[in-house]
C-alpha cells in the first residue's frame, strides 16, 4: 500500500495522529525534501530515514517505489508542506499505480488551497485552483484576461518577490471592483490575511502594508458583468461623450460594463479624436 500523506503548511501541531501512526508503521518513507521531512519526523519522534522524491528524479524513483510495492512493502510519500501532487511531485507515480492495479490512499491534512479559500471571505461554493503563476509578465497578463468573465474564485500560489508585480498586472487588466484576498504565512505565528478590491490591495502594497516575506496565496473573484453584456463600440460610447469628458465617461462606463476604467478611457480617447 502507498500512503500519500498531507503535511503541515506551517504549524506542526496540525499533523494528524493517523499520519504519525502511519509513518511509524510503513516500511519506507519518500519525501520531496529529506531535510524538511527529517525535522517533521524528529518532532514526532519517528526514527526513520527518508529517501528523496522530487521533480528531478520522480520518474526514475517511481519505478523503484513500484517494485517495492509489488514486493509487499508499505510506503509513505510526503511533500514539503500540504498535499502530494498538488503543485508537488507524485502524479507519474499515481498513474503507474493505477496502470498496475496497486493500491494507494491519501491521508488528509492541512491544505493551503482550502485554508486560503475559507479565510478569504470570497465565494467558496465554486472555485478553481491554478497552481503557481508563471514568471513572465505576458503569461500572467494572458491569465488575467481569461479571468475577466470568470464566475468563480480563482486561487494561485505566488512568491513574495513577484506578488507586487502580479497584482499590478491584474490591476491593469481586471475591473477595479474585482475582489482579492492575499493569504500570507497561513497557520504560522504571523499569519496575515488582506482583503479588498484591486485598488485597495494595490494601495496596501504601495504603502508597504503587506510584508513581502513568506508563503503567499492569491485569491481573486473578478465579479464578471451580471448587469449587461455590452461591447465597447462607438455607437454605445459616443452618447456618453456628448455629456461627459472622457475621464468622467470612462468611470461611468466601467461601472456598467465588465471593462476596466483604463480600457474604456483609452478607447474613448481613440474615438474622440
Amino acid at each position: 500500500m502507498l500512503y500519500l500523506i498531507c503535511t503541515p503548511i506551517g504549524n506542526l501541531n496540525d499533523f494528524s495522529f493517523r499520519s504519525i501512526n502511519t509513518l511509524k508503521q510503513v516500511d519506507k518513507i519518500y519525501a520531496e525534501d529529506t531535510r524538511v521531512a527529517a525535522k517533521l519526523l524528529q518532532h514526532f519522534d519517528i526514527r526513520k530515514k527518508t529517501n528523496p522524491f522530487h521533480e528531478h528524479n520522480e520518474n526514475e524513483v517511481s519505478d523503484e517505489i513500484i517494485k517495492f510495492l509489488k514486493s509487499g512493502e508499505t510506503i509513505a510519500l510526503l511533500s514539503d508542506a500540504g498535499a502530494p501532487l498538488i503543485s508537488d511531485p507524485g502524479f507519474p507515480l499515481i498513474q503507474k499505480c493505477i496502470d498496475q492495479n496497486i493500491s494507494f490512499t491519501a491521508i488528509p491534512g492541512p491544505s493551503a488551497v482550502i485554508n486560503a479559500l475559507i479565510l478569504s471571505g470570497l465565494p467558496a461554493d465554486n472555485f478553481s485552483f491554478n497552481g503557481f503563476l508563471p514568471k513572465k509578465n505576458e503569461a500572467i497578463k494572458k491569465i488575467a484576461k481569461k479571468l475577466k468573465n470568470a464566475d468563480v474564485t480563482n486561487i494561485f500560489f505566488e512568491s513574495a518577490k513577484r506578488i507586487g508585480k502580479t497584482i499590478s498586472i491584474f490591476s491593469e487588466v481586471l475591473s477595479q471592483d474585482a475582489q482579492l484576498a492575499i493569504c500570507r504565512e497561513m497557520t504560522k505565528e504571523y499569519e496575515s490575511i488582506y482583503r479588498g478590491n484591486i485598488r485597495e490591495i494595490c494601495d496596501l502594497l504601495k504603502n508597504n502594508e503587506i510584508k513581502l516575506l513568506g508563503e503567499f496565496v492569491i485569491l481573486i473573484y473578478p465579479y464578471p458583468d451580471h448587469r449587461k453584456d455590452i461591447d465597447l463600440n462607438e455607437d454605445f460610447c459616443l452618447h456618453f461623450l456628448e455629456y461627459l469628458s472622457p475621464a468622467d465617461a470612462s468611470k461611468l462606463i466601467a461601472k456598467i460594463t465588465s471593462f476596466s476604467k483604463q480600457e474604456v478611457y483609452k478607447f474613448l480617447l481613440s474615438i474622440s479624436k
